[in-house]
Protein backbone atom coordinates (compact mmCIF):
# COMPACT_ATOMS: atom_id res chain seq x y z
CA UNK A 1 0.00 0.00 0.00
CA UNK A 2 2.93 2.34 0.99
CA UNK A 3 3.97 1.74 -2.25
CA UNK A 4 1.18 1.95 -4.46
CA UNK A 5 0.68 5.41 -2.54
CA UNK A 6 4.44 6.52 -3.20
CA UNK A 7 4.27 5.73 -7.24
CA UNK A 8 0.55 7.95 -7.00
CA UNK A 9 2.67 10.78 -5.77
CA UNK A 10 5.32 10.50 -8.24
CA UNK A 11 3.09 10.42 -10.93
CA UNK A 12 1.11 13.77 -9.95
CA UNK A 13 4.35 15.12 -9.29
CA UNK A 14 6.24 14.56 -12.37
CA UNK A 15 2.38 15.49 -14.54
CA UNK A 16 2.48 18.76 -12.33
CA UNK A 17 6.06 19.50 -13.10
CA UNK A 18 5.36 19.47 -17.30
CA UNK A 19 4.83 22.36 -19.31
CA UNK A 20 2.07 24.04 -18.67
CA UNK A 21 -0.29 24.59 -21.60
CA UNK A 22 -1.41 28.31 -22.62
CA UNK A 23 -5.14 29.16 -21.42
CA UNK A 24 -7.62 30.00 -24.61
CA UNK A 25 -9.37 33.01 -24.20
CA UNK A 26 -12.92 30.73 -23.47
CA UNK A 27 -11.05 29.62 -20.70
CA UNK A 28 -10.26 32.91 -19.30
CA UNK A 29 -14.14 33.97 -20.15
CA UNK A 30 -15.22 30.76 -18.02
CA UNK A 31 -12.37 31.20 -15.01
CA UNK A 32 -13.74 34.76 -14.73
CA UNK A 33 -17.23 33.89 -14.31
CA UNK A 34 -16.61 31.47 -11.82
CA UNK A 35 -14.19 33.43 -9.95
CA UNK A 36 -14.07 36.44 -7.46
CA UNK A 37 -15.88 35.91 -4.26
CA UNK A 38 -18.86 35.46 -2.31
CA UNK A 39 -19.25 39.06 -2.19
CA UNK A 40 -19.23 39.08 -6.16
CA UNK A 41 -22.73 37.85 -5.97
CA UNK A 42 -24.37 41.25 -6.56
CA UNK A 43 -22.26 42.06 -9.24
CA UNK A 44 -24.38 42.38 -12.18
CA UNK A 45 -21.75 43.57 -14.13
CA UNK A 46 -19.77 40.09 -14.25
CA UNK A 47 -20.23 39.03 -17.93
CA UNK A 48 -19.24 42.67 -19.04
CA UNK A 49 -15.85 42.28 -17.34
CA UNK A 50 -15.19 39.21 -18.26
CA UNK A 51 -15.45 39.55 -21.76
CA UNK A 52 -13.17 42.55 -21.37
CA UNK A 53 -10.23 40.01 -20.23
CA UNK A 54 -11.83 37.70 -23.16
CA UNK A 55 -11.02 40.65 -25.40
CA UNK A 56 -7.45 41.03 -24.01
CA UNK A 57 -6.54 37.47 -24.63
CA UNK A 58 -8.33 37.23 -27.76
CA UNK A 59 -5.76 39.41 -29.44
CA UNK A 60 -2.12 38.42 -30.61
CA UNK A 61 0.71 40.38 -28.89
CA UNK A 62 4.57 40.62 -29.81
CA UNK A 63 5.80 39.77 -26.61
CA UNK A 64 5.39 38.86 -22.97
CA UNK A 65 5.03 42.96 -21.87
CA UNK A 66 3.14 44.40 -24.76
CA UNK A 67 -0.07 41.48 -23.46
CA UNK A 68 1.08 42.30 -19.66
CA UNK A 69 0.26 46.24 -20.47
CA UNK A 70 -2.75 45.07 -22.38
CA UNK A 71 -4.18 43.50 -18.81
CA UNK A 72 -3.41 46.33 -16.55
CA UNK A 73 -5.04 48.78 -18.83
CA UNK A 74 -8.02 46.61 -18.95
CA UNK A 75 -8.22 46.70 -15.26
CA UNK A 76 -7.74 50.36 -15.17
CA UNK A 77 -10.30 51.02 -17.67
CA UNK A 78 -12.40 48.30 -15.54
CA UNK A 79 -12.02 50.46 -12.38
CA UNK A 80 -12.45 53.43 -13.68
CA UNK A 81 -15.37 53.30 -15.32
CA UNK A 82 -18.10 51.80 -13.05
CA UNK A 83 -17.18 48.55 -11.52
CA UNK A 84 -15.79 49.14 -8.22
CA UNK A 85 -18.41 48.05 -5.51
CA UNK A 86 -20.20 44.62 -5.58
CA UNK A 87 -17.49 43.78 -8.82
CA UNK A 88 -13.98 44.31 -7.36
CA UNK A 89 -13.01 40.79 -6.25
CA UNK A 90 -13.97 39.44 -9.93
CA UNK A 91 -12.12 42.86 -11.82
CA UNK A 92 -9.12 41.56 -9.80
CA UNK A 93 -9.51 37.78 -10.45
CA UNK A 94 -10.20 38.73 -14.28
CA UNK A 95 -6.90 40.59 -14.36
CA UNK A 96 -5.06 37.36 -12.65
CA UNK A 97 -6.39 35.06 -15.02
CA UNK A 98 -5.36 37.68 -17.98
CA UNK A 99 -1.78 37.87 -16.56
CA UNK A 100 -1.64 33.88 -16.02
CA UNK A 101 -2.97 34.00 -20.11
CA UNK A 102 0.34 36.02 -21.31
CA UNK A 103 3.00 34.28 -18.88
CA UNK A 104 1.61 30.83 -20.20
CA UNK A 105 1.44 31.92 -24.21
CA UNK A 106 4.41 34.83 -24.11
CA UNK A 107 7.42 32.73 -21.78
CA UNK A 108 10.49 34.38 -20.54
CA UNK A 109 13.20 33.02 -23.08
Amino acid sequence: MTRLLALAILCATVVACGPVRPLTDSEVYSFCLMGGSMVDDTCDSEQDICNAYRDVVSMPYPGLNPCLDACNAAYERLIRVQYVGNCFSRINNGQDLCIQYCRREYPKP
